[in-house]
């Protein structure tokens, strides 16, 4: 690929989930049940659908398609289905829900950077006293959660107590959009 598609000569990949919604015959209903709070009959089969996509050209890369609810049927889980196609060097832009511990843990393992928004239900930023880079960007350490869902007791004791991560305020200061909000790759 030429150079001048690449982000500082690095390839850029996002990924995304939505829902899709589909036509209510017998071998969806099987395959992509119903919701569990729908009334039986009433509701259509929904599928949950992925895709890391080339920031580059626009191609989608690897797809991802499974039903809507259930253990391992959650966007994470797509994306981990996905990422196999991505090599050491490459940056992975997604939304704050790609933004936990473990997700940052494998993907840095893989030498993969992930750049997303921060989750403020899981951590805080602090710009105050941190080792920075510049005034709004500090190299901080995440210590390992108490415990990760998808995780036994062993795997997770195996895991390290800490990961490094960049955080960075990015301010917006066009009218009518977020202002302020950390951003942390």
């Amino acid at each position: 690929m030429d150079s001048n598609w690449l982000w500082k000569g690095r390839h850029v990949y996002l990924f995304d989930g939505t829902t899709v919604i589909m036509p209510d015959t017998p071998e969806n209903q099987a395959a992509y049940p119903q919701v569990y709070n729908q009334k039986r009959g009433l509701g259509f089969p929904i599928a949950r659908v992925g895709a890391l996509t080339s920031l580059a050209c626009g191609a989608i890369l690897n797809l991802g398609v499974c039903r809507y609810a259930g253990k391992g049927q959650g966007e994470v889980s797509l994306l981990r289905q996905l990422w196999d196609v991505l090599q050491p060097g490459d940056v992975l832009l997604t939304d704050r829900l790609m933004a936990n511990w473990l997700n940052i843990l494998l993907l840095q393992q893989r030498g993969i950077e992930l750049v997303a928004r921060l989750n403020k239900a899981n951590r805080r930023a602090d710009f105050r006293r941190r080792k920075r880079l510049d005034h709004h960007d500090p190299i901080v350490r995440w210590y390992k959660p108490t415990s990760i869902r998808s995780l036994d007791w062993r795997a997770h004791k195996a895991l390290p107590e800490y990961i490094i991560v960049r955080e960075t305020l990015i301010p917006v200061a066009q009218p009518g959009f977020r202002t302020k909000r950390p951003s942390w790759s």
